[in-house]
């Protein structure tokens, strides 16, 4: 209760901290509440800056400030709103707009694999974002499972653009790095110059996470990983679930590819290639078929043995993402609401151990006084 009070105590400039949403290697999400509007936000303090020596601090701040405008800029329906960016006690931040749904991340831990068609739907909105970025000189460079969330309506979110990254050498402490360079691309990891093409790479790792529940390129240290990333294979993705079709095998090897040449070269390309293995399947995409449906052609049912098995019963083939947003969320709530009924239940449990204890001692001070008396 103390340390929900002292965050909620929190402010960064005119927002006031409601509760804590989430910790990242580069920073502290809150949920707060812009008194000027009455609207609430989502703040992202990046506290880490004050590990920098200060001339690295200072030039660090001045790109995430000009980063951050550039990204409020932006104005796409899978991009995430900046609103602002400034400074506090608390290091530089951002606010943002505020989202509730779930990360891909979310969707990963709870053992959850995408249909074929789900993913083609996500990677569509993100590609779409991407493409937009990119062709207004934004990079991500950043894209992971964490940073793509799906909200209510069937829509994705690309989160963190716009956020300056701190750079990969200062952040190791103690030869021990800040985070995890698992989706970073191979060229990004050596220092060279990168454009969108890392950031698809960047999703080709989450995509090959979330249809696996694996990493491409696992390891025991970041040493490890990073040498898997610049030059190891990985394992096909077949290999890990029988119910891909092979094309996928041929699709993951372009998304990762170590050349940024012989990668997709945009998220229309990766979008492309993924409509391909639906179209092999005899499947659709829930854009052509609602295509086909508006030129007077009902779109073709796959056949039974087309019917896609995934690991997870409650998405099937035929699912929107807006399912996994639904049942999900439904989970969190859930669980959320019996935490709360268990932490109200433990309280009421202290209360009664107190009142125990006291009715106990005034009974054993009426004992002495009826004994003294006597």
């Amino acid at each position: 209760m103390a340390e929900t009070e002292k965050k909620a105590g929190l402010t960064f400039g005119r927002y006031q901290v409601v509760s804590e949403l989430g910790r990242g290697s580069m920073g502290v999400v809150y949920k707060a509440r812009d008194p000027v509007i009455g609207r609430m936000v989502a703040v992202k303090s990046i506290p880490e800056t004050f590990a920098l020596e200060p001339g690295k601090r200072e030039e660090f701040i001045r790109r995430l400030r000009q980063e951050a405008t550039t990204a409020g800029r932006l104005q796409h329906p899978h991009i995430v709103t900046i609103f602002d960016v400034g400074e506090s006690e608390a290091g530089p931040y951002i606010a943002m707009e505020f989202l509730d749904g779930v990360t891909l991340r979310e969707v990963v831990a709870a053992r959850k694999t995408l249909s074929l068609r789900q993913l083609h739907e996500v990677v569509r909105q993100v590609g779409e974002g991407l493409d937009y970025a990119h062709a207004k000189a934004v990079i991500h460079r950043d894209i992971k499972p964490a940073n793509l969330m799906i909200v209510q309506g069937n829509l994705v979110k690309i989160m963190d653009l716009g956020i300056a990254r701190i750079p990969f050498s200062d952040l190791t402490k103690e030869g021990k790095l800040v985070g995890s360079p698992s989706y970073m691309s191979p060229e990004q990891l050596q220092g060279q110059k990168i454009d969108g093409r890392s950031d698809l790479f960047s999703l080709g790792v989450t995509i090959y996470q979330c249809m696996t529940l694996k990493k491409p390129f696992p390891g025991e240290n970041i040493n490890e990983i990073c040498m898997k990333i610049v030059h190891g294979p990985f394992t096909p993705p077949t290999e890990l679930r029988r119910d891909l079709p092979k094309g996928f095998d041929r699709f993951m090897e372009t998304a990762l590819a170590k050349d940024p040449d012989l990668r997709f070269q945009n998220g229309a390309e990766m979008v492309g290639s993924l409509e391909k293995l639906l179209a092999d399947r005899g499947e659709r995409s829930e854009t052509t078929a609602s295509e086909s449906v508006s030129e007077g052609v009902p779109p073709r049912p796959p056949a039974p043995e087309e019917v896609e098995v995934t690991s997870n019963p409650n998405l099937m083939p035929t699912s929107e993402i807006e399912d996994i947003f639904r049942d999900l969320t439904s989970s969190h709530r859930l669980l959320d609401l019996r935490g709360q009924r268990a932490g109200g239940s433990q309280d009421l449990g202290w209360l009664i151990w107190v009142i125990l204890a006291v009715a106990v001692g005034l009974l054993l001070a009426v004992v002495l006084l009826w004994k003294s008396g006597g």
